[in-house]
């Protein structure tokens, strides 16, 4: 089998996926978008990573939330991106989305509409949802994290944890929040050391979430420093990477240079992501292709990586149990 075709066909499993940064611009032209404002998306989102700036990864995402504004383009909205990730034979799907209030829509009504779709969809994938706290909003943190805790306890087997998101530069972590999330049964996953930040990532790390997102400034090559990378190993805390997000925001310098290195040569635990397909011009076979470019990872390792990744998701033991028998059979019809 050919590497590419390898990575296509591979049962693949995604956490870290925001929902509004994960739609094509197919998708954005079905759900209303100005064909100069699908061409602006077209032509930024094909950009190589190394070729796009943060400004106009910013532009990308003001088409995305300007096409969201309503119940039923949010329920559409996630339709099309879980269709989207099924077509790429996604067999685990954790999306994550930050509740927003429009016009007219309440944040319960944009939860519900995301949720609706998920319990829509026909395709044969698992789709839990993670709804993210915006550290930028700091007085309504507290207001946001009362909401999803209710709307978990109406939907356990849909919302299953807590994201910590937004412009890494505002807002601060609060250990006592997220704590409260998990006492309510949540998982946690932290956007972590995006950002040169030892105060904040020592505090996240002390609090051990159950997943940590990026982890650019972790260790000492990477602008971390020796205590937080000591402190991070004795966590052991599983890292969402996200390759091309990292280059195109700058935080890494190139793929080849990017810390995931320090991961694969420590056997540490990480999974490989996409964080927003849409702006950012990739998807998850793209994201395993450039893991095997850059770091000499083999398809068994990206296998490997697969079936650990079931460990790591916020799934049932019900539904790791069938994750893992799926990549199992895979491997033996694949002779691999």
């Amino acid at each position: 089998m050919e590497f590419e075709q390898f990575c296509n066909l591979l049962p693949k499993i995604e956490l870290h996926a925001h929902l509004n940064g994960s739609l094509s611009a197919f998708s954005l032209q079905k759900l209303g978008c100005s064909n100069e404002q699908i061409s602006e998306y077209q032509q930024l989102a094909d950009l190589q990573a190394t070729e796009k700036t943060l400004n106009e990864c910013f532009k990308l995402f003001k088409v995305a939330h300007s096409a969201t504004k309503n119940q039923q383009s949010v329920y559409l909205a996630t339709k099309y991106v879980i269709e989207d990730f099924f077509n790429e034979n996604v067999a685990y799907l954790e999306l994550r989305t930050t509740p927003r209030e429009e016009q007219n829509m309440t944040k319960a009504d944009y939860i519900e509409s995301v949720i609706r779709a998920i319990k829509d969809c026909d395709k044969n994938i698992i789709v839990k949802l993670l709804l993210s706290i915006d550290r930028s909003d700091d007085l309504k943190c507290e207001e946001n994290l009362e909401l999803i805790i209710k709307m978990r306890q109406k939907y356990p087997n849909v919302i299953k944890g807590v994201d910590f998101s937004g412009n890494p530069y505002n807002g601060t972590f609060d250990p006592k929040l997220f704590q409260k999330a998990r006492n309510c049964g949540l998982f946690i996953t932290l956007h972590c050391a995006e950002i040169k930040n030892d105060e904040e990532v020592e505090e996240i790390l002390k609090f051990r979430p159950d997943r940590i997102g990026h982890g650019t400034f972790l260790h000492p090559n990477f602008g971390g420093n020796d205590s937080i990378w000591k402190l991070y190993l004795d966590t052991n805390i599983p890292l969402e990477c996200c390759l091309t997000s990292n280059v195109a925001c700058g935080t890494a310098k190139s793929y080849k240079q990017h810390h995931l290195q320090e991961w694969i040569k420590n056997s540490l635990p990480f999974t490989l992501c996409t964080d927003d397909k849409g702006v950012f011009g990739t998807n998850l076979s793209k994201e395993l292709g450039l893991a095997y470019q850059y770091f000499s990872l083999t398809p068994t390792n990206l296998w490997e990586m697969t079936q650990k990744t079931v460990s790591y998701t916020f799934a049932s033991d019900e539904e790791k149990k069938v994750l893992t028998k799926i990549l199992q059979d895979w491997k033996v019809k694949n002779h691999f």
